[in-house]
């Protein structure tokens, strides 16, 4: 997981997700069947929050519990592990 916070402004938060989820896929790009890697995003003006998902084993799933914090790993038949070329944070920052 890459969590990060980046200086954003938006006034839609569905426009922003799909246009953020364009430019993550583009920097993202593997040719993996399946869903390997998930985003979620807090908009809030100016302090954008960002937890970047990368599977790294196939039929896992992970997301952050939103009270503790805590990782949580559900097996899913969707998730494939993530084969392409891992991003820095700062990468991930500069794509969006």
């Amino acid at each position: 997981m890459i969590k990060f916070t980046k200086n954003i402004s938006c006034e839609n938060a569905q426009e922003c997700t799909n246009n953020i989820s364009k430019k993550l896929k583009t920097l993202l790009a593997d040719n993996s069947v399946g869903v390997n890697y998930h985003t979620s995003i807090y908009h809030q003006n100016q302090n954008h929050q960002f937890w970047l998902f990368l599977y790294d084993k196939n039929g896992i799933h992970e997301s952050q519990d939103t009270i503790t914090k805590e990782i949580v790993k559900q097996k899913s038949d969707r998730v494939k592990k993530f084969k392409g070329t891992l991003p820095t944070e700062s990468e991930i920052k500069k794509a969006i």
